[in-house]
């Protein structure tokens, strides 16, 4: 079996604290490498992989440390609570995004998550207060590997849905929306957002249908 290890490419003093902290108590074996120029890594991949999601460097690795290792859990720390480096983070597909202060916390509990369902993956959407007052259609999401979702709020519950006909490929989110009941600008199917079922033709199967999962204050939308 391989090592467990958890690798932080960072030479923040607090991150390394924390995480070596959090490594020691799960038995696992800690490495850290100052900066991503300078880390090395043989052909086991790390079981956890902690990174300064304010880098550039950093957030262009995270495709590739996806690809290469999926059962990775990668964690991207900011020094603040700037949404746009948060959601820039969330974006490129760290699987966790944090605060550097509140990183040991978090990382301790995600990692018991983890290993009950290794390669979960959530995406954030907005925060709960930017809903009040918008229905319909809040948030599309393209650059997804589900492909494009649909993110929907109605009556005060949040949906997400695949965003492709299943019948020709048509974005639903350009159609009409009738409480949960999306129509196919292109053909005229429809669909039940909450629940995916096809109610009616010409498309012959279901939409895809993600779970919305609420923390914090914050939407986010479940991959896995």
């Amino acid at each position: 079996m391989a090592e467990t290890r958890i690798v932080a490419i960072t030479d923040d003093p607090v991150v390394l604290r924390g995480v070596e902290r959090v490594a020691a108590a799960s038995g696992a074996a800690f490495l850290s490498h100052p900066s991503l120029s300078d880390a090395t890594f043989d052909d086991d991949a790390p079981t956890t992989l902690v990174a300064d999601a304010e880098k550039p460097e950093a957030l262009e690795a995270v495709s590739g440390w996806k690809a290469k290792w999926p059962k990775t859990l990668l964690v991207g720390f900011v020094s603040t609570h700037s949404r746009t480096r948060w959601e820039q983070a969330e974006a490129a597909g760290f699987d966790l995004v944090t605060t550097r202060g509140a990183l040991a916390a978090q990382l301790q509990k995600k990692l018991k998550e983890w290993q009950s369902g290794p390669g979960k993956r959530r995406v954030r959407v907005c925060d709960m207060a930017d809903l009040a007052g918008r229905l319909g259609v809040v948030a599309r999401l393209g650059d997804l590997p589900t492909g494009p979702v649909a993110v929907y709020h109605f009556s005060g519950k949040v949906y997400a849905a695949g965003d492709v006909c299943p019948h020709a490929g048509a974005l639903l989110s350009e159609g009409a929306l009738e409480g949960t009941v999306i129509t196919c600008p292109l053909h005229g199917s429809q669909f039940d957002v909450g629940t995916g079922e096809r109610l009616r033709g010409p498309a012959d199967v279901d939409l895809q249908t993600h779970r919305i999962e609420i923390e914090g204050g914050q939407v986010f939308v479940a991959l896995g």
